[in-house]
């Protein structure tokens, strides 16, 4: 079937809704049966996710979407599968392009776009290439690779066409997914570069009232449209999506108009649940976007300090990073005796996660310490002149033979050609030093 009798036949197949929820529309499935979302639990050492938690909230109550696109998915995705999405009792995989990836339904998040900006509308030439092709559709300057990074300018990725087809997923993937689960208590969006950090998460929703409308994430404004950013991930409640959807739905031809004029698709969910009743609760640092090896653990924002928030996002993780943060989250569930009030906060993860990585110097790794103390012969030579200033917690060696130094500690990342090393003892008292945490948990 071509893109253009796959739009019509799609489109065509809504149908009367059976459910009781007011301004839904029923969306026939056309393809793959959604399998169950259980893998091996022997992988999760945690049972209590499928126990309460709170008497409001347990696991079976959320309900976890995952956000991906065919130029990433191969690279991206079974990092998931093989970890986080091990331990979530219900979730959904959305792309731009509708597959069975490793035995798991990935639904098509723009399936049930207008036909006539599917057919013509320049966003959607990758889209259109998709539904003729398949992954060979691909060119090879297309795909992702399995690294992330951090955009380096506000205005997105105009010149990359999964990026222009990403905006268009966010409204009809919300639409979506409250048609399949109408019935849960709280939904989080999340993309492959993204980690969550689930008991924390289970205890944060466990504080908020599920019954009344929240949009929670990091919050992040473009122009005067504040909202939470996709990457980071953020959380919804039942009510919150009912609104929206039923708005999205009576309103669908302004919000595809207003897509088009547009760049970031997040922004637009967030102007869309603001319109819709849902403004905003913003919750960083809770929900942070920075990847585990850049986390400023000394920023302040306002009253709110990362140091002493929960700890419950991540973002522009690769595979790599996904996978040891989850072994580290399930040893640390191991070792909390089945507790399941207990959570990490930011302080927690330097001094559990980070702390034990920075023991040696690593080779080819870049802590991003950026301190020209000028040329040097080995990396030995680095840290001596590091040692010799008493601020200095952490220094680098580049492959040009530059001496980098920072005074505060960072992970950071792999980097061919650099070496890191960090003054070990110093950083255990920089931490000991920061400010002593109160009572502040949960931003409600």
């Amino acid at each position: 079937m071509g893109y253009s009798e796959k739009v019509h036949h799609a489109y065509t197949q809504r149908a009367d809704s059976s459910m009781s929820v007011p301004g839904m529309t029923k969306l026939r499935r056309t393809a793959f049966p959604r399998k169950a979302a259980y893998l091996v639990l022997s992988a999760c050492f945690t049972l209590l996710f499928f126990v309460y938690i709170h008497e409001r909230t347990s696991s079976k109550d959320v309900l976890v979407i995952l956000k991906t696109g065919a130029t990433e998915i191969r690279d991206k995705l079974l990092v998931h599968l093989n970890t986080t999405l091990r331990c979530y009792p219900d979730y959904m995989l959305f792309s731009d392009y509708e597959e069975n990836f490793h035995g798991q339904h990935v639904y098509d998040a723009l399936e049930y776009v207008t036909p006539e900006i599917q057919e013509k509308h320049g966003d959607f030439e990758l889209w259109r290439r998709l539904q003729e092709g398949g992954h060979s559709a691909l060119k090879p300057q297309e795909l992702s690779g399995p690294v992330s990074k951090p955009q380096e300018n506000n205005s997105g990725k105009p010149s990359n066409p999964g990026w222009k087809l990403d905006k268009w997923k966010f409204l009809p993937m919300v639409n979506r997914t409250y048609h399949e689960y109408p019935s849960k208590k709280w939904y989080i969006f999340v993309e492959t570069d993204t980690y969550i950090l689930w008991q924390t998460l289970l205890n944060y929703l466990a504080a908020l009232d599920e019954t009344k409308p929240y949009y929670i994430g990091a919050q992040v404004w473009i122009g005067h449209i504040l909202f939470a950013h996709g990457g980071t991930g953020f959380a919804v409640s039942n009510p919150a999506m009912k609104n929206v959807t039923e708005m999205f739905q009576e309103h669908q031809a302004h919000w595809e108009g207003f897509t088009s004029n547009h760049w970031a698709g997040d922004c637009i969910l967030g102007k869309a649940f603001a319109d819709s009743g849902t403004p905003l609760t913003k919750a960083w640092p809770i929900w942070q976007g920075d990847d585990i090896g850049r986390v400023t653990y000394w920023r302040e924002d306002g009253p709110r300090r990362q140091w002493c928030a929960p700890a419950v996002s991540y973002h522009h993780l690769g595979p790599g990073a996904i996978n040891d943060l989850w072994e580290f989250e399930q040893g640390w569930i191991k070792n909390t005796s089945g507790d399941s009030s207990a959570f990490l906060r930011h302080k927690d993860m330097f001094s559990q996660y980070l702390l034990p990585k920075i023991e040696e110097p690593r080779a080819n790794w870049d802590n991003h310490a950026n301190d020209d103390l000028g040329p040097v012969q080995s990396l030995q030579e680095c840290g001596e002149l590091c040692e010799d200033d008493g601020k200095c917690l952490q220094y680098r060696l580049t492959p040009d033979l530059r001496c980098l130094s920072g005074t505060r500690p960072m992970l950071g990342e792999w980097a061919k050609g650099v070496e890191s090393g960090w003054v070990v003892e110093r950083i255990r008292e920089w931490g000991e030093e920061m400010e002593q945490c109160g009572n502040d948990t949960w931003i409600t």
